[in-house]
């Protein structure tokens, strides 16, 4: 998981890297950019990065934060990076992905009548990439180059007079219409973690210890006397993320160790959830269209 986290994390600081670059993409003619966008086609989602619309073409932007020397090997088509120790590993394929991501976008663009052909590039962002090789049917550059290739890659398409301002605006509207917000499994169930590994109680940010009750329409810390507003509603949260996207009033004083059904209750009256049922029957869970963090 920590892993996970800290490639998450750096693929989030490449995406920044990549959109900070692209403001260097002064163009007369009209285009549109959108930023990790998430589509689907029946059971197949797809989360892009950067997709450029202009008059020509739509360009596909994958970003990469991998480190290192990067080989492409022409041959098995595998992906390899060696480390500053030296140290070899095969990743998955990131030219691939991007034949994936244009293969998909253009049929999501039939489906959907945008009349625009597709192309795509792989952008790595670390500081300390070092490309020794590159894919032979992928566009790849480090991201200092990545707006003179896309200048290059629109010019090799030919104008079309239907594809004014006013078309890329629409294109953009149909897509924006139809974004799939990507939905993360429970971590229980996505790592099949036991439930009673977790520990029961309110956490304290302060001491790291579950010892947080209700006190005076405060949430307090026993061990160490800190007090929070929100310490509950954020606990709360934490069960959705953990174990899944309902939940009823017992499993949650369970979860919490809070034993007044009240106080719960309160906790669940949260506008990011919803209740179906009544009394005793009643089951909560996260409004449709809605994550944790917001």
């Amino acid at each position: 998981m920590e892993r996970e986290l800290f490639l998450a994390e750096a693929g989030i600081r490449g995406e920044k890297r990549l959109q900070k670059k692209f403001v260097e993409f002064y163009s007369s003619e009209p285009f549109e950019i959108l930023w990790n966008t998430s589509l689907t086609l029946g059971n197949w989602p797809v989360q892009i990065d950067g997709l450029l619309l202009t008059q020509k073409v739509a360009v596909i932007l994958e970003s990469k934060n991998i480190s290192g020397e990067l080989h492409f090997e022409t041959r098995t088509g595998e992906f390899f990076r060696n480390d500053v120790n030296g140290v070899k590993t095969i990743m998955d394929n990131p030219a691939v992905q991007v034949e994936k991501h244009m293969r998909f976008i253009r049929m999501w663009f039939a489906e959907n009548k945008i009349p625009l052909p597709v192309d795509g590039m792989l952008v790595f962002t670390a500081l300390k990439a070092e490309l020794c090789s590159l894919p032979q049917n992928t566009r790849t550059c480090r991201h200092h180059h990545m707006i003179e290739l896309l200048f290059k890659t629109i010019e090799e398409y030919p104008s079309s007079t239907q594809q004014n301002r006013h078309a890329l605006k629409k294109y953009r509207k149909i897509i924006e219409n139809q974004l799939t917000p990507y939905i993360q499994k429970p971590i229980a169930v996505q790592y099949s973690m036991d439930p009673h590994l977790f520990k029961r109680g309110i956490y304290c940010e302060a001491c790291k210890t579950f010892n947080v009750a209700r006190e005076r329409r405060r949430w307090q810390c026993d061990a160490c006397g800190i007090t929070s507003l929100t310490a509950g509603e954020e606990a709360v949260l934490d069960y959705f993320a953990i174990f899944g996207f309902q939940a009823n009033n017992e499993k949650l004083r369970t979860f919490l160790n809070v034993d007044d059904r009240h106080i719960v209750k309160r906790l669940l009256s949260q506008e990011i959830l919803t209740k179906e049922g009544s009394r005793r029957h009643s089951k909560y869970s996260l409004n449709e269209g809605k994550t944790l963090q917001e």
